[in-house]
C-alpha cells in the first residue's frame, strides 16, 4: 500500500466535531433566545458565555487532536507519545476552560445558573444526544 493510500485510509473526518460544535451552537442560541424571552438580556448573555466555553473547547480539542494525527502520518510516533499528547490536551482543555470560567464569573459577572446549566447543556446533554443524532462512520 502507498503512503498516499495509506493516508486516506487512516485519515479522520474532521466533519464530525464541525458537526458538534454546530449542535452545541444551535444548543446554546437555543438556550439564550428561551432566557431572554423570560427573563432578561443579563440570563441570556450568561447562557451565550457558558455554551461558548463548551463550544471553544471543543473547536480546541478538536484541532488537538486532528494536528497529532498529522504529526503521526509524517513521523513515526509511538503510543505513549500520542497517549502522552492526549492527556496533556486534555489537562490543557481543563485549565483553559476554568481560565475562562473565572473570566466570565469574576470580571464579567455573569448569573451563575444560567452560565453553569448552559454550559453543561453544550458539553455534556449535546454530546451525549450527538452519540445518537451524528453519523460516525
Amino acid at each position: 500500500m502507498t503512503d498516499t493510500a495509506r493516508q486516506t485510509e487512516t485519515q479522520p473526518k474532521p466533519g464530525v466535531l464541525v458537526k458538534l460544535a454546530a449542535l452545541q451552537a444551535v444548543a446554546t442560541a437555543l438556550i439564550g433566545l428561551i432566557l431572554l424571552y423570560f427573563f432578561d438580556l443579563r440570563e441570556a448573555v450568561s447562557a451565550v458565555l457558558g455554551g461558548g466555553i463548551a463550544i471553544v473547547m471543543t473547536l480546541f480539542m478538536a484541532l488537538r487532536l486532528f494536528s497529532a494525527h498529522r504529526v503521526a502520518l509524517i513521523r513515526d510516533v509511538s503510543a505513549q507519545e500520542t497517549l502522552i499528547r492526549f492527556y496533556l490536551s486534555v489537562i490543557l482543555k481543563v485549565l483553559f476552560t476554568l481560565v475562562m470560567m473565572a473570566m466570565c464569573l469574576i470580571v464579567i459577572k455573569v448569573s451563575v445558573l444560567p452560565f453553569i446549566i448552559a454550559y453543561l447543556m453544550a458539553a455534556m446533554v449535546v454530546n451525549w444526544l450527538s452519540l445518537l443524532w451524528l453519523d460516525h462512520d
